[in-house]
């Protein structure tokens, strides 16, 4: 199950590992999808720290990670559409990408290493 639940994190992850944006719509759209990773993230962290023996709270977690994983794409979707052109430009995706980085610093559920690894993409 937690495999499942990292996958669409690290879709994400990989796919704008080289991305970045200047103006104010593309970091607002960095923001958004940075938040709904960060809810994914919450979410997981919640998952694997609940009882495995209290069926009732697992699947409400699970409920929970499926919306947010749905939210993600979504999000996914709409970036793809709306950038058709510019996700071909190795400048954009840089600046995307720091974008994104930045907004997941913000990120109360990451961990330590995390962290680190986000902080490592903005230099």
């Amino acid at each position: 199950m937690k495999n499942i639940l990292l996958i669409p994190v690290a879709f994400l992850m990989i796919f704008f590992a080289g991305c970045g944006g200047v103006n104010r719509e593309i970091k607002q759209d960095a923001k958004n999808i940075a938040d709904a990773m960060c809810k994914n993230i919450e979410a997981m962290n919640k998952l694997r720290a609940a009882n495995p023996g209290d069926s009732m709270l697992v699947e409400k977690l699970q409920m929970e990670a499926k919306q947010v994983q749905i939210e993600m794409t979504i999000l996914y979707q709409e970036f793809k559409a709306k950038y058709k052109e510019q996700i071909k430009e190795e400048k954009f995706n840089k600046e995307f990408s720091k974008e994104l980085r930045k907004a997941m610093l913000d990120c109360k559920s990451l961990s330590p290493k995390e962290r680190e690894q986000f902080e490592k993409g903005m230099e």
